[in-house]
């Protein structure tokens, strides 16, 4: 099958990297493959996408325009929802292809919109369908080919057969796919997303809640999750949630909501609240710890990712926190395994944010750690000799991933997310 995708963020080169191992020849709207430390590719993917563009199976071209002579049976649109007329020109531009696919979240009723449209411009309109991605940042590929289930908004059975004949190499152990209307499908997918999110900011909730009364959440984590009805997805407590698309659907989602007659102040609002609130909960402590006497002082910041195994800095509460802090006169040095290219292009080398090359450097000298991402290899540091290094031995975890009792014993000043230590 010959695919057109276009996109040039995570989600375009992961469908293109892993439909072009199948055997499919697939075209992308870029002039170059990303750089493999960047935000756009993961390790595992900036080698496939290496190896298919090699193969020959993978093309790059600079812009939309398709040669006569190489017309594509499907065109992929992985991009950041754009209007209707452009989704509409960018299907003429691309030679009017039999199939057309809407992989990012978009509206309701964008799909049959955009299908009634080409309707009226082309006698043999293409098919248009909704078929939401499940690709998440620090595992693209892997959530991609191991997928849990497929979801497609279709109204046409051949489109249908198309897109599941798409898929088969990764859907050969057991039938995972699952046929809607494209509005289903369409709501379906932002759904999920405020489900998520939702039970993110609930534990938030409850941890504060828990904070107060001296309760530690991680036992009440276990618990809630323990219940079958419930599970253990999604249930931890933290410094606040992040993640373009993430963000992005919980908004759409609220706007339609809110968009209705019936319009309030409804729970997807408050979910998005709390999460706001929950990035300024480590700057709080750490004003409350100093009594608001920050400057000149020294804060080591480990992790900036908005998630462990990727470089995106998107939606972060490392960005909130930094500029927080800068604008507190408070040095800010920071490490992340990945992010560090994105963080500084972000800040543009600001004034009191420097780059540490490893946790310990960050550490050196610091009067707080403040623990933003869960990196792995934040779980077994050597938190004695570190501890050494400090001005102030104050470690405020945003993601509740040590001891609390086990580093008071080690003379720590520590205070998690709900882990019953107030600071």
């Amino acid at each position: 099958m010959k695919l057109l995708i276009l996109g040039e963020d995570l989600v375009a080169w992961t469908l293109g990297a892993a439909l072009a191992s199948t055997g499919c020849s697939v075209r992308m709207t870029a002039c170059e493959l990303p750089d493999a430390a960047s935000e756009e590719v993961e390790p595992d993917l900036s080698r496939l996408l290496v190896q298919q563009l090699e193969a020959g199976r993978l093309q790059l071209q600079c812009g939309l325009t398709t040669p006569a002579d190489q017309p594509a049976d499907l065109l992929i649109d992985a991009r950041d929802f754009v209007c209707l007329e452009t989704l509409r020109k960018a299907v003429e531009q691309a030679g009017y292809p039999r199939l057309v696919a809407l992989v990012q979240p978009v509206p309701l009723g964008t799909t049959d919109r955009l299908q009634q449209q080409l309707n009226e411009d082309s006698v043999q309109p293409p098919r248009v369908v909704f078929w939401p991605n499940f690709i998440q940042a620090g595992r693209a590929l892997q959530s991609f080919t191991r997928v849990e289930q497929l979801l497609l908004g279709s109204a046409d059975r051949q489109a249908t057969e198309q897109i599941k004949r798409l898929m088969l190499p990764f859907n050969r152990s057991q039938e995972r796919f699952r046929v809607m209307t494209p509005r289903e499908a369409e709501l379906t997918k932002v759904a999920i997303n405020g489900m998520l999110a939702t039970r993110i900011s609930f534990m938030n909730e409850l941890a504060q809640l828990a904070e107060r009364q001296g309760i530690d959440i991680e036992a009440v984590r276990q618990g809630m999750g323990a219940d079958s009805r419930i599970g253990f997805q999604y249930l931890y407590p933290g410094c606040g949630f992040g993640g373009e698309a993430f963000l992005q659907t919980l908004e759409q989602l609220n706007s339609e909501l809110t968009s209705s007659k019936a319009a309030h102040q409804g729970l997807l609002t408050s979910v998005q609240a709390i999460n706001n609130q929950q990035k300024d909960l480590l700057f709080q402590k750490l004003w409350r710890f100093y009594r608001a006497d920050l400057a000149g002082k020294k804060v080591a910041l480990w992790g900036c990712s908005f998630k462990p195994n990727t470089a995106s800095i998107s939606g972060s509460p490392a960005i909130h926190l930094i500029e927080a802090l800068l604008a507190h006169e408070v040095q800010v040095v920071a490490y992340d395994p990945r992010a560090l290219p994105a963080l500084n292009k972000h800040f543009q080398a600001a004034e009191g944010l420097t780059l540490a090359v490893s946790p310990e450097a960050a550490a050196k000298g610091a009067d707080a750690i403040l623990v933003v991402t869960e990196w792995k290899e934040f779980w077994n540091l050597d938190l004695a000799g570190i501890q050494s290094t400090l001005n102030q031995p104050l470690l405020l975890d945003g993601r509740n991933i040590y001891d609390p009792q086990a580093l008071a014993r080690q003379g720590w000043i520590y205070s998690g997310v709900g882990r019953g230590q107030v600071v």
